[in-house]
């Protein structure tokens, strides 16, 4: 794989796993009370919160596989199972374990009471932990980078999570307008999009983990 392709991959696979589209209506919820420079702050630090934490798993995060003896064909296939598991939730329009997309967008969740939560911040928590940085999004970095052409793999992985969560920070910026002209059925129908390609992706890296260890046993 050359270094454009897996950065293809790297972008394509965190940006259905993020799903910034499906963070909107949590994010214009959670920010509902507070005006333009009050959402910038918050978007900001959810931001790099996000970033940080998976820096953090995508620089050390063999380490900790290594110190449980844990293979990475075996978190590929653990990986494999989490992606499928979020990508035919999002295909069956379902509550998820994993919070990835428009699921809960309608639910009580979203409906907050505004004198119990005006002074809360949610930045890290939920906007960066764990809607941005779940479960989905650190799985998908430790799996991606030992992929990566030559020894290139931190930089073009973090340079992909950069890039997705420049792009999520200038959809939230605009949520208001972009929940407004999709409404809840053009989201579904990102959402199904969404969890066509999380599903796919998780059925090959089910495939990249279990085939060198059959081809391991069958030697």
């Amino acid at each position: 794989m050359n270094i454009t392709a897996f950065l293809i991959l790297s972008f394509s696979s965190l940006f259905a796993v993020i799903d910034p589209l499906g963070v909107i209506p949590f994010f214009s919820g959670l920010t509902s009370g507070m005006d333009r420079r009050q959402k910038r702050k918050v978007l900001i630090k959810a931001l790099v919160t996000a970033f940080f934490v998976l820096l953090m798993f995508t620089v050390v995060g063999h380490q900790l596989l290594e110190v449980f003896g844990i293979t990475i064909n075996a978190f590929r296939v653990a990986g494999g199972v989490i992606f499928f598991g979020i990508g035919l939730d999002m295909l069956q329009s379902k509550p998820r374990r994993w919070r990835t997309g428009i699921g809960r967008a309608y639910a009580k969740d979203i409906e907050l009471n505004q004198d119990e939560t005006e002074d809360d911040d949610p930045s890290i928590t939920p906007l960066a932990i764990p809607m941005i940085a779940g479960p989905g999004s650190i799985t998908t970095v430790m799996v991606l980078t030992p992929q990566a052409p030559s020894h290139l793999g931190i930089p073009l992985v973090m340079g992909a999570v950069l890039g997705i969560l420049l792009l999520t920070g200038g959809i939230l910026m605009g949520a208001d307008a972009v929940l407004a002209k999709l409404g809840r059925t053009g989201m579904k129908v990102i959402e199904k999009l969404m969890g066509l390609l999380v599903t796919v992706i998780a059925v090959q890296l089910m495939i990249d983990g279990i085939t060198p260890v059959i081809t391991s046993m069958i030697s």
